[in-house]
């Protein structure tokens, strides 16, 4: 068959196109390529910089991650270099092979220039975040891990927020932000929620070595986070370096206290993968001394008097191993990992958490928890997606077999053989609960040129409940599965002007909430509950820059909390379902300022914030005897303001101090149609007036090699009130007393950070301190720690 002209044509010209793309294709493929990451010393990405192969014309910045690109570049030896404000210039030699794409990574030295007599310097993600307009402190570990000190103890030094703890190392606690408290604040580890981990992955088991800062947003909570948090939220986060590292540190000290942590690193940046180990454990028998303990007669019950005595039924233990693995620079991921947790723990409860009238001997509880998890991260142009899968199994076991009776002389009888009581339920119990947990999350932000940015947030979360009476047969709670599903759309438009001195960000969330909770009446019938809620919040933040040293910042938010599941379905141990809870409904508001000088070789930071918080069906915990439940107080309204001041001098002198006053009162005038007695009263049990100051001195800055720190901590708790103020007799009335009490911290560092010991004294004083409902906590302690780290 002959072919005509014109298709003859046609022909030649589509092989002259396919060798021409051919012929492009392998002069592509003999093009190299450089791509890499730049960060500065602490491990912070640096965003914008500066990144040109000399000689070439090419160039680029890295994106708001530190990451950079530059392809299509010719086979050769070619000379890089970077270049960044308040960084010290850098270039480094690379042979490019054909087709090659290499991973050439940065680290930058800060660099402070004085041009002009104004000192430049660059800025870090952590004062990046606090330049938003959320309502928000960055707490930096850095100098606190040296230190014998967990997640709650760096956090009691932070403006705003209050920790009532009820006993030493493991024990129940109750972190209160502006206010707010329990689980209307919510609680993250890079961003994922912490909320059902078990009792053994709570923050006063973290030890800060495993974390490198930590995020408290007061009030609002922007939609990256996707949580129904009421009233604030604080995210930890681990930190993620691209360099490897080994930090191993231990502590002993007072009332045989334990704790030690393994966090490690490998990365191989050329291969693109990373292997990563977290650890600790936790051991303290928290024997401390308990003044004017009251001594029951075991038989009668009558009390015999007080005395004074040590916990003997009080040990603590608890750990936890991580290990994650992932991927770097991949073309389907810029990082994806997946990680598998355990940890576990055992509590024995001296008392309940609640009282002191009562002395256990043997009651205790135990948890096993294991999570899987993935995380993902892909940045595009203008685009970065990133998203979180996790699910896991948590069992806590509350053991209440003993037929013994004790009192806090530490004496004890053994009940009769038909008497079927246990040290704290009226028949003696092995409860096992079991929690299946299911949540994932993915979240985009998209740059919409330089003024305008897009994000969306999608956050799920469900938990099913079973558990089982290994030795109260009549015991069917949980025998049913209970459930609990809730998710959270969340969506933000963000406007930056083109200086860049105002930004301003409005904001929609969207909660859905379902569950099915089957409870027992007193007839032993079962009582199902399906719980149902559909609600959309709002709010905005805006921001000013007045001038280079002065900021101002204010947020609203209309909000939702969703009841946690111990809050609805009991927790097996002290607190009782209460399957009609309703959600929270709050109204936040902040309006704070920031000033920052720099004169000569002293810093001043100056904040201050307002806050208002007017909350509808306020969730409160009403203890009931040694038991309680949560209930919804129709209107509670929180006032108050909060401020802080740092002052450092040539990092020689280093001075912080803040304060918080709040003032939470009962806003509710009639109840069920009567006059509430306690409209406009203060909130019971909870302070309203504390504050924190520290001092360091660093006598060696500027010694090469090895260093020494002195720090003085102190704090002050005003005299509160344990019960409603307006009830009672006004000279007989239940007040938790005011507390101040000293520490002082030694710390020594050897061979550039390499090799660390500290010494801490905690309470110099030993002042007697009250905490959460009355209890006391310990006196005196001593701690020394050691710690190692290869960098």
């Amino acid at each position: 068959m002959y072919l005509s002209n014109v298709t003859k044509n046609k022909t030649i010209r589509l092989i002259m196109i396919l060798v021409g793309i051919s012929l492009a294709n392998m002069v592509k493929a003999q093009q190299a390529g450089i791509q890499g990451n730049v960060i500065d010393e602490r491990g912070n990405h640096l965003p914008f910089t500066l990144v040109s192969l000399n000689g070439t014309g090419k160039a680029t910045v890295t994106d708001t991650t530190g990451r950079y690109r530059i392809r299509n570049i010719s086979p050769g030896r070619y000379l890089v270099g970077i270049t960044r404000i308040g960084y010290k210039p850098q270039e480094k030699s690379v042979e490019l092979l054909p087709g090659q794409v290499q991973q050439l990574d940065f680290i930058m030295e800060e660099d402070v220039t004085q041009l002009e007599q104004v000192e430049v310097t660059a800025k870090s993600e952590s004062e990046e975040l606090k330049e938003t307009g959320y309502a928000v402190e960055v707490v930096e570990v850095k100098e606190r891990k040296n230190l014998t000190s967990d997640i709650n103890q760096v956090l009691k030094s932070t403006a705003g927020i209050h920790i009532r703890e009820t006993g030493g190392v493991g024990s129940g606690f109750r972190l209160s932000l502006n206010g707010l408290s329990g689980n209307q604040i919510r609680y993250f580890i890079d961003g994922v929620p912490m909320e059902n981990f078990g009792s053994a992955l709570t923050l006063n088991n973290y030890p800060v070595n495993l974390i490198e800062k930590i995020e408290v947003y007061k009030g609002v909570v922007p939609v990256s986070l996707g949580a129904d948090a009421l009233g604030g939220a604080i995210n930890i986060t681990t930190g993620y370096r691209r360099k490897s590292f080994l930090d191993v540190a231990y502590s002993h000290g007072s009332f045989n206290t334990h704790q030690a942590s393994v966090n490690g690193r490998y990365v191989d940046q050329e291969r693109g993968y990373f292997v990563k180990l977290s650890s600790f454990f936790n051991h303290s028998d928290n024997n401390y001394r308990m003044e004017n303990m009251p001594v029951f007669d075991l038989e009668l019950g009558n009390r015999l008097g007080t005395i004074d005595t040590r916990r003997f039924h009080n040990e603590y233990t608890s750990g936890m191993v991580q290990v994650e693995a992932g991927l770097l620079d991949k073309k389907m991921a810029d990082r994806w990992s997946l990680a598998l947790t355990t940890a576990g723990n055992r509590k024995n409860y001296q008392h309940p958490d609640n009282t002191i009238n009562r002395a256990f001997g043997a009651f205790h509880t135990k948890n096993k928890t294991l999570l899987a998890s993935s995380t993902y991260r892909k940045y595009f142009k203008n685009l970065e997606l990133r998203g979180y899968a996790l699910m896991g199994r948590i069992m806590e076991s509350v053991v209440d077999t003993s037929s013994k009776k004790y009192n806090w002389a530490g004496d004890y009888i053994i009940r009769k053989a038909d008497d079927p009581k246990g040290e704290l339920f009226e028949r003696r119990s092995l409860m096992e609960l079991t929690d299946f947990v299911l949540r994932s999350n993915l979240n985009t932000d998209y740059q919409l040129g330089n003024n305008h940015a897009l994000s969306v947030n999608l956050t799920q979360n469900y938990l099913r409940r079973t558990g089982e009476d290994q030795v109260d047969e009549f015991n069917r709670s949980f025998e049913t599965p209970n459930y609990i599903h809730k998710n959270l759309l969340g969506m933000a438009y963000t406007f930056k002007n083109e200086p860049g001195n105002v930004e301003a960000t409005a904001f929609a969330k969207q909660y859905w909430f379902s569950g099915n909770i089957i409870t027992q009446d007193y007839q032993d019938n079962d009582i199902t509950t399906r719980p149902g809620f559909n609600s959309t919040g709002y709010g905005s933040v805006f921001t000013w820059h007045v001038t280079k040293a002065f900021q101002t910042k204010s947020s609203f938010e209309r909000t939702f909390r969703i009841p946690e599941s111990y809050e609805i379905l009991g927790d097996g141990v002290y607190i009782r379902p209460n399957p009609t809870l309703a959600p929270e409904t709050s109204y936040n508001a902040n309006l704070g300022m920031r000033y920052i000088k720099q004169s000569g070789k002293i810093g001043l930071t100056l904040e201050a914030n307002y806050f208002y918080r007017f909350s509808k069906d306020f969730i409160l915990f009403n203890p009931i005897g040694p038991f309680g439940t949560f209930e919804n107080l129709s209107n509670v309204r929180t006032i108050g303001t909060e401020g802080g001041v740092d002052v450092n001098y040539n990092e020689f002198v280093m001075l912080n101090a803040n304060f918080t006053w709040q003032n939470l009162t009962d806003q509710t005038e009639f109840d069920e149609g009567l006059p509430n007695i306690n409209y406009k009263s203060r909130v019971p049990n909870t302070p309203y007036l504390f504050g924190n100051a520290r001092l360091g001195i660093n006598p060696m800055k500027g010694t090469a090699g090895n260093n020494v720190v002195i720090y003085w901590n102190t704090r002050y708790v005003h005299e509160f009130f344990f019960t409603w103020e307006n009830l009672g007799d006004a000279d007989g009335k239940s007040t938790i007393p005011r507390q101040l009490t000293h520490d002082l911290h030694l710390e020594y560092a050897m061979d550039e950070g390499r090799y660390n010991l500290s010494l801490s004294l905690i309470n110099i004083t030993d002042a007697l301190v009250f905490d959460n409902f009355n209890i006391q906590r310990p006196g005196r302690a001593v701690y020394v720690k050691c710690r190692y780290f290869l960098n």
